[in-house]
C-alpha cells in the first residue's frame, strides 16, 4: 500500500479566513457546508452550502471546480440531504420553514434535478405533480437500485397521528415521479432492509407496548413471517451478503454490548464476527458489493475495526485513517469504478473537513472546511477516561481542559440528552466555547446512555432522578479528586434531559453545585403523559412506563420542578416556547416553582425555537447569557 499524500490547496467558495482566536460568536454560527458528494463518474461534485441561513445546492465540474448550477432555497423549501442516482441526476429531500418555527422541518418531499439545473421537479410530496401521492405522506430513501438509472426505492410515510397507518416500500421515478407500491410493512413505525436486488426482506417496528418486533421474507413475492422467534436476543439486521444468502446484523447478549454477526438465512446459523468489552459498534462501513467490512467503534476515541481486511477496500480505509493521524474518516461517496473518494475527516478539535482522494495516486487533495473560522490549533483537546460504578457498571466519560490548564479549573458537568443518546469524542462546539473561556468541562455516558448494551441502558430505568444522577456525581468527584476541579466552582448545565439532570443533580447534590442552567429541558415527570409529542406516539405511554416506572409518587420524587425546596444553586432556564418534546410548560412549571420559593434563577425564552435553538441570533444570545451566568457564579477569570 502506497503511503498517502495530502495535498492543501483545494477549491473556495467564499470561505473566509480569520487568525484572531475564536470568540462565542464563531461558536454560536452554523456550518458553511454540509456535505459534499461526487458523481458516479467523477465528473461533478454535489455540496451543500449554507446560504445565510438557508441551504442551497452546488454542483461542480471535478477537474476545475468551475460551477455548473446551484440550487437554491427559497420560501417554499430548501434543499438537505441529497444522493446521486446517476451520473446526471440528483434527487433531494425538501425541508420547509413551516410558520411558527425557526429550524426547518422534513415533510418528506423529494425534488430531482440534474446537475446543470434541467429537468427540476417536485417527485414526491404533497406538492407534486406526477405519480399517485396521497397528502400527508412522506417519502424517504432506502435504495438506489444500482444497476437502475431511473428509479429509487423510498419508504412512503403518512404524517397521520395515527398510529397504525403502516409505511410503504415505494418504487418511484426520479424524473417523472411516477410511483408503484412494492410491499407493505406489517407494522407501524417501522423501517425496511432491502437485499441487492432491491428486494425488501426485513422490517423492524415497534408494537404498541414498545416492543421491537422482526418480520423476514424469503423473497419476492412472499409474505412477511416473524422473524425474532427464530432467535435469541435483539438482532438488528444491518445489510445483505453480496449473495442475498446471508445477513449482516447486530445482536444482544445478556450483560454485553452488541456484537456483529453474519446469519445464514438458508440453515439459520450464525457466525460471530466481532464484539467490544464495552460499546456497540456505531456503525458498519460496506464496500461496492454490499459486503461489511469493518466497524466503526467508540470505546474511548474514535477507531475502526476491519473484519475483512485483506479487502481493497479496508486497505484504502486504513491507510487514510493512518494519513490522518487516527481522526475519525468517513467515506461520503465514491466513483462507481472506485477511483475517486470523497473522504470527510473530524476530530474533537475538527468540526469536519472534505477531501477528494484518488485511490490510484493515493493523492487526498483538499476541498472544503464545514467551519473554516475554527483552528484546529486553537482548539482544546478530549480526553476520555472510564469509572466503575459500585455496582459494577463501567461509565465511559470525557473532559476537556482549556489550552495550557490542567488543575484547580472551573468546571462545567456536562450531561448529555436523551437519556438513550451517548456522548462520543468528537467536535462539540459549546465544549470548545467553555473550554476557550477557561472552563473545564466534563461528560459522562451515565446508565441509561445509548451505545453500551442493553444491560447498561435497562439499567437506567426507574433511575432518571436517583442512579443516573449518582453517575454524574461519581464522574463529577472523579474530576476533583484527580485536581482538575476546584469543588467550589462547579456548575451543571445540560439540555433536554441533560436539562432535567442539570436541576435534579443539583437538588441531588445541593452542596456541590454553584449554579445550573436548564436548556430546552423536562423539569415534571408526571406531565410527560400529558405535554409533548411522546405523548402523540401509539407507545408513548409505554415507553414512559418503562423508562420512568409506574410508581406515581416516585415520578413526582424525582420531579425538579416538584422539590426546588432542595435547590440552593442559582438558576439559568432556557427554552424555546415552540418546542414539543420538552413542552414549554416545563419551563414554566419550573419558573413559577422557583417563583414560589423566591429562588434566584435566570430567564431566556424565545417565539418560534423548538427543541434546541436555531435561529442564528438566537444562539449566540443563549450562549452569551450562559457564559455571563458562569462567570457570575464560578467564574473562570476569578
Amino acid at each position: 500500500m502506497k503511503y498517502i499524500k495530502l495535498m492543501v490547496w483545494g477549491v473556495s467558495l467564499c470561505i473566509s479566513n480569520s487568525i484572531l482566536a475564536a470568540s462565542v460568536e464563531d461558536y454560536s454560527r452554523h456550518s458553511d457546508y454540509y456535505n459534499v458528494k461526487i458523481s458516479p463518474d467523477g465528473k461533478h461534485l454535489a455540496v451543500l452550502v449554507n446560504d445565510e441561513g438557508k441551504k442551497k445546492l452546488a454542483f461542480l465540474r471535478t477537474d476545475n471546480f468551475e460551477l455548473t448550477f446551484a440550487l437554491n432555497s427559497n420560501n417554499n423549501g430548501q434543499p438537505a440531504d441529497y444522493y446521486w442516482v446517476n451520473n446526471e441526476r440528483v434527487i433531494v429531500q425538501v425541508v420547509q420553514s413551516r410558520g411558527f418555527l425557526e429550524q426547518p422541518i422534513n415533510m418528506g418531499e423529494i425534488f430531482g434535478v440534474n446537475y446543470d439545473g434541467s429537468k427540476r421537479k417536485m417527485i414526491f410530496g404533497y406538492r407534486s405533480q406526477g405519480g399517485i401521492v396521497y397528502s400527508g405522506s412522506g417519502g424517504f430513501l432506502i435504495d438506489k437500485l444500482a444497476g437502475d438509472k431511473k428509479h429509487v426505492l423510498i419508504t412512503k410515510q403518512s404524517f397521520s397521528r395515527d398510529g397504525d397507518v403502516l409505511p410503504e416500500v415505494v418504487r418511484l421515478n426520479v424524473y417523472t415521479g411516477k410511483e408503484r407500491r412494492v410491499k407493505r410493512a406489517p407494522i407501524s413505525y417501522s423501517q425496511f432492509l432491502v437485499d441487492n436486488d432491491g428486494v425488501p426482506r426485513f422490517v423492524v417496528g415497534a408494537d404498541k407496548n414498545a416492543k421491537t418486533k422482526i418480520f423476514y421474507r424469503e423473497g419476492k413475492g412472499e409474505d412477511w413471517q416473524p422473524f425474532d422467534q427464530q432467535i435469541d436476543g435483539e438482532f438488528t439486521p444491518l445489510a445483505f451478503s453480496s449473495d442475498n444468502q446471508s445477513v449482516y446484523a447486530l445482536k444482544t447478549d445478556p450483560e454485553k454490548p452488541k456484537g456483529l454477526y453474519r446469519y445464514d438465512l438458508k440453515t439459520s446459523t450464525e457466525t460471530f464476527l466481532y464484539r467490544s468489552e464495552i460499546a456497540d459498534p456505531t456503525y458498519a462501513i460496506k464496500s461496492d458489493l454490499n459486503e461489511v467490512y469493518g466497524l466503526r467503534l467508540d470505546e474511548d476515541y474514535s477507531s475502526y475495526i476491519f473484519i475483512k481486511p485483506d479487502t481493497q477496500e479496508a486497505k484504502l480505509h486504513k491507510a487514510l485513517i493512518q494519513a490522518f493521524n487516527g481522526d475519525s474518516v468517513e467515506i461520503t461517496s465514491k466513483t462507481q469504478d472506485g477511483k475517486q473518494m470523497v473522504v470527510h475527516v473530524s476530530s474533537d478539535r475538527n468540526p469536519g473537513s472534505f477531501y477528494l482522494f484518488d485511490t490510484e495516486t493515493m493523492n487526498a487533495r483538499f476541498l472544503l472546511a464545514s467551519q473554516s473560522w475554527i483552528k484546529k490549533e486553537q482548539q482544546a483537546s478530549t480526553e476520555p477516561f472510564r469509572l466503575k460504578t459500585p455496582d459494577g457498571l463501567v461509565l465511559n466519560g470525557y473532559l476537556t481542559l482549556p489550552i495550557g490548564k490542567k488543575e484547580n479549573l472551573p468546571t462545567v458537568v456536562l450531561p448529555h440528552g436523551g437519556p438513550h443518546a451517548r456522548d462520543y469524542w468528537s467536535y462539540d462546539p459549546q465544549v470548545q466555547m467553555l473550554a476557550n473561556a477557561g472552563y473545564a468541562v466534563l461528560k459522562v455516558n451515565f446508565r441509561g446512555s445509548d451505545g453500551y448494551g442493553e444491560s447498561f441502558m435497562e439499567a437506567g430505568y426507574g433511575q432518571w432522578g436517583t442512579g443516573i444522577q449518582d453517575d454524574i456525581t461519581l464522574a463529577l468527584n472523579y474530576a476533583i479528586q484527580t485536581g482538575v476541579t476546584d469543588k467550589d466552582r462547579v456548575c451543571i448545565f445540560g439540555a433536554s434531559f441533560g436539562g432535567y439532570s442539570a436541576l435534579q443533580s443539583a437538588i441531588r447534590q445541593p452542596d456541590m453545585y454553584q449554579c445550573a442552567i436548564g436548556y430546552v429541558g423536562v423539569y415534571d415527570l408526571p406531565m410527560m403523559f400529558d405535554e409533548g409529542d411522546i405523548k402523540t406516539i401509539k407507545w408513548g405511554d409505554a415507553y414512559l412506563d418503562k423508562t420512568l416506572g409506574t410508581d406515581k409518587a416516585e415520578r413526582i420524587a424525582q420531579s425538579p420542578a416538584r422539590n426546588v425546596d432542595k435547590l440552593k444553586a442559582p438558576v439559568l432556564i432556557i427554552h424555546g416556547k415552540d418546542d414539543q418534546r420538552a413542552h414549554f410548560e416545563h419551563a414554566l412549571a419550573l419558573k413559577d416553582a422557583l417563583d414560589k420559593k423566591g429562588h434566584p434563577y435566570e430567564w431566556l425564552v424565545k417565539d418560534k425555537e423548538g427543541h434546541g435553538f436555531y435561529n442564528e441570533d438566537n444562539i449566540l444570545e443563549a450562549n452569551k447569557a450562559i457564559l455571563s451566568f458562569l462567570d457570575k457564579y464560578i467564574g473562570a477569570k476569578n
